[in-house]
């Protein structure tokens, strides 16, 4: 699998359930999305499924089982959202060593709970196993969409691409708790970075701007900008130019990417664990759209455009200095 790679993983193994469940008419997006969405008695419901993994995802020493809760459905509703859907219920499995205590399990579902009553979604039960390579959770999230979804197909050349808040604060967030920074809870800005890594907030308050502009397309930003990107752009087969220059990047990013010694454009361009929106919409409206976020608390900025088309998908990053050059990197777990 490491010879493999995820990417190629994930497309042979598209390939083959697309050859044989994506013939099915019921199935409105099948694989390579956000979420699957299926018509049922007109019905369009969105489905999708996280994992997390002691070790992979976080360590147990920094991450409190409530934030783990939060976050374990706080990242599969950010996928039902990407694709236009008003999230509606939510199953967890969770898998445990045995050693745990009982108030570690009760605080991991007060926070799942409290994220799902902020949500107004509904947490309905799930699975629990022994796990003896250490805690798993997995979350599923039903959603439904009216109209039709969007999807990562269908950016235009012409274009202009949306972010939701400021990227790059998660991923200073994982760095400051792994590398066990002091302090963090007396420093403003070092805290809001943890918060972002350990309670994203799935902007499902942008569902009324995602289904009153002509959005044409969008994705969640869950494993870095750039690869995130890379794939609106693949499946739109188009070429993306990132501004880099437009970056929102935070005082709270920059002031924890020189604490850990990190690089803060690096961090907003790589680091994922974002949970933001990247949505790609037609030029003339950018600007109505962002101010329509903004309006109901949401941050939004154009940071780049859709410049031409692409067979493969590319994504490019204009430098400071005005020079064009490719942009790579991004989470894979091979």
């Amino acid at each position: 699998m490491k010879e493999l790679g995820e990417y190629p993983l994930v497309a042979r193994l598209c390939e083959r359930l697309e050859r044989i469940f994506g013939i099915d008419e019921r199935v409105l997006v099948g694989l390579g999305d956000d979420a699957a969405v299926l018509e049922i008695n007109g019905i369009h419901l969105v489905l999708t499924i996280d994992t997390q993994l002691e070790n992979a995802h976080f360590r147990r020493n920094w991450m409190p089982a409530f934030d783990l809760g939060w976050k374990s459905v706080a990242i599969s509703i950010s996928d039902i959202v990407a694709m236009g859907g008003k999230p509606v219920a939510a199953l967890l499995g969770l898998g445990l060593t045995g050693e745990e205590s009982v108030a570690f399990v009760d605080e991991f579902y007060e926070g799942a709970i409290s994220l799902c009553q902020s949500t107004g979604i509904l947490l309905l039960g799930g699975d629990t196993v022994r796990s003896p390579i250490g805690l798993m959770v997995s979350s599923v999230v039903l959603g439904v969409v009216e109209g039709e979804p969007i999807k990562r197909k269908g950016a235009q050349v012409g274009d202009a691409i949306v972010v939701t808040g400021f990227v790059g604060e998660a991923a200073a967030g994982f760095w400051l708790l792994e590398k066990e920074v002091s302090d963090i809870a007396s420093l403003p800005t070092l805290q809001r970075c943890v918060e972002k890594f350990r309670r994203p907030t799935p902007r499902t308050g942008a569902l009324q701007a995602l289904h009153s502009f002509p959005v044409h397309a969008a994705i969640d930003i869950s494993d870095g900008l750039v690869i995130d990107a890379q794939r609106m752009a693949a499946a739109s087969k188009v070429q993306v130019v990132l501004e880099l220059a437009k970056l929102p990047l935070s005082e709270s990013l920059r002031e924890a990417a020189k604490v850990v010694g990190k690089d803060a454009l690096t961090l907003a361009l790589t680091g994922g664990e974002d949970y933001e929106l990247l949505v790609a919409i037609p030029s003339p409206k950018a600007d109505e759209f962002c101010q329509a976020l903004k309006a109901i608390g949401i941050p939004a900025h154009q940071i780049g455009t859709v410049s031409a088309t692409h067979s493969e998908g590319e994504v490019l990053g204009r430098n400071f200095d005005g020079t064009v050059s490719a942009l790579r990197g991004g989470f894979q777990h091979f």
